[in-house]
């Protein structure tokens, strides 16, 4: 039967430790264990700091929601099971009508509101398994995971229509403002530039369509 090596370590170590407090005076000892809380504490501050620059790396500051960077690394990670296991998805791509001209009118700070505005309405009307991210300005991008077929068209159709018909309220005034969305599922793509590229052309077709309407 072979030794416990760790068994032993372990034991050599609480003797060693027994020793040491046994030649050790009262108040040595109850400053041995103020300095071990002290580092405990640090070390939980510490890791709380390293969470946090985490989140923050991860996350657009201003909406909450996940930035550009998690964007490209969770539409790969999706096309990649895609391509692998056929989980089928969807990308969205999301984009202000008139921003700038808001932006000019009424001031910066009525802008931000608005985008968080639509971020919050984006977060809300899809699911928790869906990626939800502001990329850029005044675009947005949600990743849809086991979107097939119309749920994709389905689904911008819904979220153009509630940020049209829900006003964002700044400073005791009501702002409507609408957004093109373009979409196109992992299927009709053979990769991730070409399906980023289709569903900005599907964007902007939205968008042209909307002004010939209006």
């Amino acid at each position: 039967m072979k030794p416990d090596i760790e068994k032993i370590r372990r034991d050599s170590l609480t003797k060693m430790y027994e020793d040491a407090l046994r030649s050790m005076t009262e108040d040595e000892i109850i400053n041995l264990i103020s300095e071990v809380n002290y580092l405990r504490k640090q070390l939980v501050y510490q890791s709380d700091i390293i969470n946090k620059l985490k989140q923050q790396a991860m996350e657009d500051p201003m909406t909450g929601l996940a930035n550009r960077r998690t964007f490209d690394r969770e539409l790969e990670k999706a096309m990649n099971m895609y391509e692998r296991y056929r989980h089928n998805g969807a990308l969205l791509l999301i984009d202000a009508n008139d921003f700038k001209a808001i932006n000019d009118t009424l001031g910066h700070l009525a802008g931000d509101a608005i985008l968080k505005h639509i971020a919050k309405l984006l977060k809300a009307h899809t699911r928790n398994t869906d990626i939800v991210c502001r990329i850029g300005g005044d675009e947005f991008a949600i990743i849809l995971h086991e979107a097939v077929g119309n749920s994709a068209a389905d689904k911008a159709d819904q979220l153009s229509n509630t940020i049209a018909v829900t006003p964002c309220t700044y400073e005791g005034r009501e702002i409507y403002i609408s957004v093109s969305v373009g979409h196109c599922c992992f299927e009709e793509a053979q990769d991730k530039q070409e399906l980023i590229a289709k569903a900005d052309a599907s964007m902007y077709e939205q968008k042209e369509y909307g002004e010939a309407v209006a």
